[in-house]
């Protein structure tokens, strides 16, 4: 196990590195393959993340000594997900349109598979990736670090960070979804953060939500330890994981801007400190997603189950500031049938030259996760509104994943987050970063209209034009920025829009420098993939 640490702050390397040790802040290398160097504290938090990085059961680097234990785990957790896949197929049944989704999804990943096994060999082997650190105590509450190959060039003196925030239709999403991304991100001098969160039927959307805001927390209180810039934070998310993460900055800048708690936004943390947040052809109207999604194959008792909230709850949701869409729970009147006529006028539509064939468990955590973010005052009965970042996060009586108890019921408004920026007081916009919403117009699975509502919502909220943007990108589909186009080789439109988010905000668009990529996967293998694809 390789692990040093630099003379003025502590920094965790990836083990298993062969080729020596990742560097110290000043560029030095750290050469000393067993002694830890810094404080007590540094060696406590080199422990923590030792016992994290253990936890994977991709982890193939153990020693001997630890084979028994690994096995167990394997078998136990091997349990856990048999059990919760016969509680997903309860939801599916024997429905023809997700079973034949399934079988393109099997096909779809076989015609990528000597792209998958790079990524693969990569995600296992390489000194640069530490897998499964802990950032919670709840199951799944895991990240994954990708380090830069590189000290940060001069004058900086730490490494931007990504968060990225994985989709997978809320059921199948895994924290290693976006190594092909990060590793790119990384290669170009970016600290990347995967976050895994708890899917259905192992939580529902506030368990996600949690997931997410504890994630995003540890983050920007730890991430100074690993040599990334927590004044430099990016937060991506794509699909379902775009969902999460837009929701969760809205409900954040709620909170902040009322001083009072927000459903969905626990822990607290400033959404001020992230220096963008970029959507990867998130679902954003999930009001108007519901029956599309179902005529796709994702039933809507599946859905409304993964969406559900308890009635006090629900009306929590829906009462902090006034919904600007109309009566608490009845979804879009007038003002939201306005933004389906939006048309394409909050949005940039670009052409791309990749349009051409051939271009391209648990375990301790700091406490800083949960005593980050603003301290809120007394509320009106004396009590402590602080609570969101000690208490329960569903502000009313809680309920359970497995079922709908408690007269929970589907609340697609309360859980939007077109609706959570029309809600939005105008004193919540300051609290923002900067916002990119990038989606492509043929993707079938999450309309792109989603993305145009949300923009126009935020504008109308008070988000300064300049500050937020959509980019359409013509004949993309749902997956092709993140795994067909990337894999193909040549240019990377997904890598290099967020890259120039890193580097010069969301409003800068595309990263001014091009870069070229190597082929993963035949191109024609990637075309066919792209045609099978379920998504």
């Amino acid at each position: 196990m390789l692990h040093s640490a630099p003379r003025h702050a502590f920094t965790v390397v990836p083990r298993n590195n062969s080729k020596g040790s990742l560097y110290d802040h000043d560029g030095s290398a750290a050469s000393d393959r067993s002694s830890v160097r810094g404080s007590g504290r540094g060696k406590t938090e080199l422990d923590k993340a030792l016992r994290a990085d253990r936890g994977s059961m991709l982890d193939l680097t153990l020693p001997f000594s630890h084979g028994t234990s690994l096995l167990r785990r394997v078998f136990s957790e091997g349990f856990l997900l048999l059990r919760l896949g016969f509680r997903l197929y309860s939801y599916l049944g024997m429905g023809w349109k997700w079973s034949m989704q399934l079988l393109r999804l099997v096909l779809y990943a076989t015609l990528l598979l000597p792209g998958f096994i790079q990524m693969i060999i990569f995600y296992v082997f390489s000194p640069r990736v530490m897998r499964s650190v802990v950032y919670g105590p709840k199951p799944r509450q895991r990240l994954d670090l990708y380090f830069p190959p590189d000290p940060p060039q001069p004058p900086a003196t730490a490494h931007p960070v990504v968060i990225y925030v994985t989709g997978g239709a809320w059921t199948i999403g895994y924290k290693a979804w976006g190594a092909l991304l990060a590793r790119r991100l990384s290669e170009q001098g970016v600290l990347v953060a995967c976050l895994d969160y708890r899917n259905f039927p192992q939580g529902d959307a506030l368990d996600m939500l949690e997931d997410v805001n504890t994630g995003i927390a540890w983050v920007l209180d730890n991430i100074a330890r690993y040599g990334g810039d927590p004044r430099g934070v990016t937060l991506v998310g794509q699909s379902a994981g775009g969902h999460l993460a837009g929701l969760a900055l809205l409900r954040q800048a709620e909170q902040a801007a009322l001083g009072s708690p927000a459903l969905g936004a626990y822990p607290a943390w400033s959404p001020s400190c992230l220096r963008s947040f970029v959507g990867v052809s998130g679902a954003y109207d999930l009001e108007h997603l519901a029956e599309h999604l179902h005529r796709r194959g994702l039933y809507k008792n599946l859905l409304e189950r993964i969406m559900s909230l308890e009635d006090d709850n629900r009306q929590d949701g829906l009462s902090s500031s006034g919904s600007r869409y109309g009566t608490a729970g009845g979804g879009a009147t007038a003002r939201g049938d306005a933004l389906d006529a939006v048309g394409y006028a909050a949005c940039s539509i670009v052409a791309t030259d990749c349009d051409r064939k051939g271009c391209a468990p648990s375990g301790d955590t700091s406490s800083s996760v949960v005593d980050g973010g603003p301290k809120f005052a007394a509320g009106p009965e004396g009590v402590d509104q602080g609570l969101v970042r000690a208490g329960s996060a569903r502000l009313g009586n809680p309920h359970d994943a497995s079922g709908c108890r408690g007269g929970a019921r589907p609340a697609y408004d309360a859980l939007s987050p077109v609706h959570a920026a029309g809600r939005l007081p105008r004193s919540a916009a300051a609290e923002l970063p900067e916002v990119l919403l990038i989606h492509g117009t043929s993707d079938k699975t999450v309309p792109h209209e989603g993305s145009m509502k949300l923009v126009q919502a935020l504008k109308d909220a008070g988000v300064p034009e300049q500050r937020c943007r959509c980019l359409l990108v013509p004949g993309k589909t749902h997956t092709a920025f993140l795994i067909e186009d990337p894999m193909r080789g040549g240019r990377d439109l997904l890598m290099d829009t967020v890259l120039g988010a890193v580097r010069g905000g969301a409003a800068a668009g595309e990263d001014p420098e091009r870069h070229v990529y190597d082929t993963l996967c035949p191109g024609l293998l990637c075309d066919l993939a792209g045609w099978v694809c379920p998504f």
